[in-house]
């Protein structure tokens, strides 16, 4: 498929899931940003346990599924939920300058759509399907239109690991020390990905097709030059190797 087509079709309902929101009005979008906001930001950190404990308990056909499924199906129930309260306990409606409201809703109705996106690529990039998502997408490709909605996504939740829900002195610590900076101390913090290479893992582990960290280890290869750390991450950290199970990509 063209990747012209690829991000036509991402840019479309991006601007379809802004338009959508932003008819609420400038409340109703806010409150749907925040609601979109949390229901990913939960789904997403809790996935891959929910999976590692369902995926040794289903054959295996479709043990391979559980890490999309227990992505997507927490983050919609978890939406629907909080949109249920939001609407219940919220004031139907509240009145503002007429410019602040259609600046307002349209930056919460763009804000909410590119989670919601980013949301969707995500998800097929932990599906079973080709190495290169529909063809075109592999870990370096940064959808749609080199925007890299999924790649701000997990920019965002490393942050958000690293600074805003830190956690000190457990785990697999920030091996950079991006984080953590307390005036002149460095205190060891456990970060979501800390080689960053979250999309160069799950590349590996989906079965089917040849995919960009291939071409480059090919590339590379057939140059005759070492291959050994030379697909990084786009943070530049090193490739790992083999294909992680469900649920715990590289982990």
């Amino acid at each position: 498929m063209p990747p012209v087509v690829i991000d036509l079709g991402f840019g479309v309902l991006l601007l379809f899931i802004t338009y959508a929101i932003s008819c609420e009005g400038l409340w109703g979008a806010a409150l749907m940003f925040f609601n979109i906001l949390f229901s990913a930001m939960i789904a997403f950190n809790f996935y891959e346990v929910l999976a590692s404990l369902i995926a040794p308990n289903l054959p295996a056909a479709i043990a391979g599924y559980t890490d999309v499924v227990c992505l997507m199906v927490p983050f919609l129930i978890l939406l629907v939920l909080f949109r249920i309260i939001t609407s219940s306990i919220a004031p139907s409606m509240v009145r503002f300058p007429t410019p602040l409201f259609h600046l307002g809703r349209v930056i919460f109705g763009f804000g909410a759509a590119m989670i919601t996106v980013a949301m969707m690529i995500i998800a097929f990039e932990v599906a079973p399907v080709n190495k290169k998502v529909f063809g075109v997408i592999g870990f370096d490709y940064a959808p749609p239109f080199k925007q890299g909605l999924d790649h701000k996504w997990l920019g965002f939740f490393q942050y958000s690991s690293g600074v805003i829900f830190a956690r000190y002195g457990t785990g697999v610590i920030d091996p950079f020390h991006e984080f953590g900076r307390s005036g002149s101390r460095l205190e060891k913090v456990r970060v979501f990905d800390p080689q960053g290479t979250w999309l160069i893992d799950h590349e590996k582990a989906r079965p089917a097709g040849t995919g960009r960290v291939d071409e480059i280890l090919e590339s590379i290869e057939s140059e005759g030059q070492p291959a050994a750390g030379a697909a990084g991450s786009p943070g530049g950290a090193p490739a790992p190797g083999g294909a992680p199970a469900p649920g715990a990509p590289g982990r």
